[in-house]
């Protein structure tokens, strides 16, 4: 099957790009570091028809850059016009669509995150991310556009990018520098390692027929606080760092708690990577 995937070149597209190929699949990568812009409409409509099917991973997700003024209109520009883009021309030429969301549009919820339950985004980002899941639910609605969306959970692993919470710790520690822990560290991720979610991936692609026009959180079920993961990284590399506390990011998730039977069950999927092992192979990777 040949796979347009765009955000091929990135931390977790590189990944899916591995997995795709490894398991017989065609890639048509599509990156903006390839000079590939999903806003040129034009170039990105010859390469949806060449395609089988769209795995739509590209976006602006770097959350400093979204809460400056005229970054976050150009990162929301990108978000949703890309993801507009995506959509129409996938309901245009009949292909299948596999979206790329994200757990951060279940914002600060009380109780368990499933896939039919509320949804609450706390910033642009998160926003712009679940404007894409609408716009593609309106195109199945109109046009029967088959899709797949995937809520990825904060990923972490080798190759990911430098601005993310635990390749700073990491950094941090192995430097002696102090590891600065937003607010009190009491907030939680449910740390999903990229092999995994790239795994996910594969599994909608795999499972598509009989698990299409659904969502799906692809996420580990273990929840870590930012205290603990400075603590496990402090300790695994042996560093004399000291934890210091700084102030709360603006529009901070203090509790991720998230559901993944759903994709266990249709998806067939299931994490390998408990925080554990996924620990171990980021410290591989800065040794």
């Amino acid at each position: 099957m040949t796979i347009l995937l765009t955000g091929s070149e990135g931390f977790i597209g590189s990944r899916v790009k591995q997995t795709l190929l490894y398991n017989g699949h065609h890639v048509l990568p599509f990156d903006l570091v390839l000079g590939n812009n999903l806003l040129n409409f034009n170039v990105l409509e010859e390469m949806v028809k060449k395609s089988d099917a769209v795995m739509h991973i590209a976006a602006q997700a770097n959350l400093y850059q979204m809460e400056n003024f005229e970054g976050g209109k150009e990162g929301t520009d990108f978000n949703v016009q890309g993801t507009h883009n995506i959509a129409f021309l996938c309901a245009k030429y009949k292909k299948k669509l596999i979206y790329a969301s994200t757990v951060c549009v279940y914002g600060n919820l009380k109780n368990k995150a499933k896939e039919d339950g509320p949804v609450n985004p706390s910033d642009l980002y998160a926003y712009s991310k679940y404007a894409g899941e609408v716009i593609i639910k309106g195109y199945s609605a109109n046009f029967n556009l088959e899709y797949i969306i995937l809520r990825f959970a904060t990923t972490y692993g080798p190759g990911m990018r430098k601005v993310l919470g635990t390749h700073i710790f990491f950094d941090q520690a192995i430097k002696g520098n102090d590891i600065t822990v937003h607010g009190d560290g009491k907030q939680t991720r449910t740390l999903t390692h990229v092999d995994d979610v790239a795994l996910g991936c594969l599994c909608a692609l795999n499972n598509f027929d009989k698990a299409s026009n659904n969502v799906f959180n692809i996420t580990q079920s273990e929840r870590i606080s930012a205290i603990k993961m400075a603590k496990d990284i402090k300790k695994i590399t042996k560093s004399k760092s000291k934890i210091v506390h700084v102030p709360q990011r603006q529009n901070q998730t203090f509790k991720e708690n998230i559901c993944n039977n759903k994709a266990r069950k249709l998806l067939k999927w299931k994490p390998i990577y408990n925080w554990k092992k996924g620990l171990l192979s980021m410290y591989e990777m800065f040794k």
